[in-house]
């Protein structure tokens, strides 16, 4: 799967090199020269990748319906396809929904270790009593258990669901990644509405579950009282300049009803149970479905890189940031070593997560593609 995002090695003492900048209204475009690139190295690195429309589960994405960005130090480097192309863009929206966990703590609305039913409990509002986050294994998950690793793919809740479609058919993973069978842990009914809870104690077992990011949207969505749009919007895109106008978050509601969200895989999101609306707020959807474009994605990988800093501002803990992919080929990534950003749109051929030998992320770009700091700037450090 396209989600995983391992540990990346950040500059001296979490310090920010003065050569960074932050994109205004516009990134700013540089040629990979001026971006301190080795420009025959770079050229031979892009001109060996095969980038261009992704079509998983049967969208469409001729016709220029796609797009990729590459940023580095706040400038932008290069363009694949149309970086302004927006659409939903999957699983990718896991990394807001670690956002918006990271602003309830700092708000001290939860602590990350503490059982969720302390601050909702579903009780009269989720479907069956068997789900309420007071019975069975709920009653010592945590936050921190359904939100899982932070440089990693696993979520600890207990909960095996990942699509309703293959749950059926005692599947999990997708297409790329499809195992057969469920885990010896659940609790197989063949109806993933049903199924949606926690099957083993927390912190026992671990497995990547869209279903559980879910659960986590709704209880956050009771705990902010208020629409985590609203929150994503005022506590991190504004800051980034990135305008509501130009973004929009499904709510769980609108992509249970669309059994054909992706054409070759109906039925996919049949585990979306209610509550739909809390206290009258819509719940988004937390396991994903952001619609957004490259170019916008970016500058949040543009804040991974930082570690959380805007424009000489602390946004966000560094510790609720992370990159993640969505299975339809979307995603965003950054980096502190050389303070590259990578964001993509429904775009096949761009493998953002590299590996060593010790499991430590690499970068997107090959190191020897580096030369120096953009526009002739000094290597060195000089403010958080």
């Amino acid at each position: 799967m396209d989600g995983r995002n391992q540990h990346t090695p950040r500059s001296p003492a979490g310090k920010i090199p003065d050569w960074v900048v932050y994109p205004e209204h516009d990134w700013l475009r540089i040629s990979p020269r001026q971006a301190g690139l080795d420009e025959q190295r770079f050229a031979t690195f892009t001109s060996q990748l095969n980038v261009g429309p992704a079509n998983f589960a049967g969208e469409d994405h001729s016709n220029g319906q796609w797009g990729a960005v590459l940023t580095r130090g706040g400038y932008l480097i290069h363009e694949w396809g149309n970086g302004d192309y927006a659409y939903q863009t999957a699983s990718t929206a896991k990394a807001f929904t670690w956002a918006l966990l990271g602003f309830a703590i700092e708000d001290k609305l939860l602590y990350p270790d503490e059982p969720i039913n302390r601050s909702w409990t579903g009780a009269g509002q989720l479907s069956h009593p068997h789900k309420y986050l007071d019975s069975g294994h709920h009653k010592t998950l945590t936050w921190r258990h359904l939100v899982g690793d932070q440089f990693g793919f696993n979520q600890y809740g207990g909960f095996p669901i990942e699509f309703g479609n293959r749950w059926r058919l005692r599947q999990s993973g997708i297409e790329d990644d499809l195992v057969e069978g469920v885990p010896e842990w659940a609790n197989w009914t063949g109806d993933p509405f049903y199924d949606l809870y926690s099957h083993a104690k927390p912190g026992t077992v671990g497995m990547y579950s869209s279903a559980g990011y879910w659960r986590l949207a709704q209880a956050l969505t009771a705990v902010f009282k208020r629409d985590l749009k609203q929150v994503l919007d005022e506590r991190l895109f504004s800051k980034l300049g990135i305008p509501a106008s130009r973004w929009d978050w499904a709510t769980g509601k609108e992509i249970s009803k669309q059994k054909y969200l992706y054409p070759k895989m109906p039925d996919s999101y049949t585990y979306l149970d209610p509550p739909y609306e809390i206290e009258g707020i819509e719940v988004r959807g937390g396991p994903g479905w952001i619609r957004i474009s490259a170019l916008d994605l970016a500058r949040f990988g543009h804040l991974i890189a930082t570690g959380g800093i805007w424009k000489g501002q602390r946004i966000l803990d560094e510790n609720w940031l992370r990159g993640h992919g969505g299975g339809n080929k979307s995603g965003v990534w950054g980096e502190s070593e050389f303070y590259t950003a990578m964001a993509k749109v429904t775009t096949a051929g761009l493998e953002a997560i590299k590996l060593d030998e010790s499991g430590t992320r690499l970068n997107f770009v090959p190191r020897d593609c580096f030369l120096s700091p953009p526009l002739g700037g000094h290597s060195g450090v000089a403010r958080d």
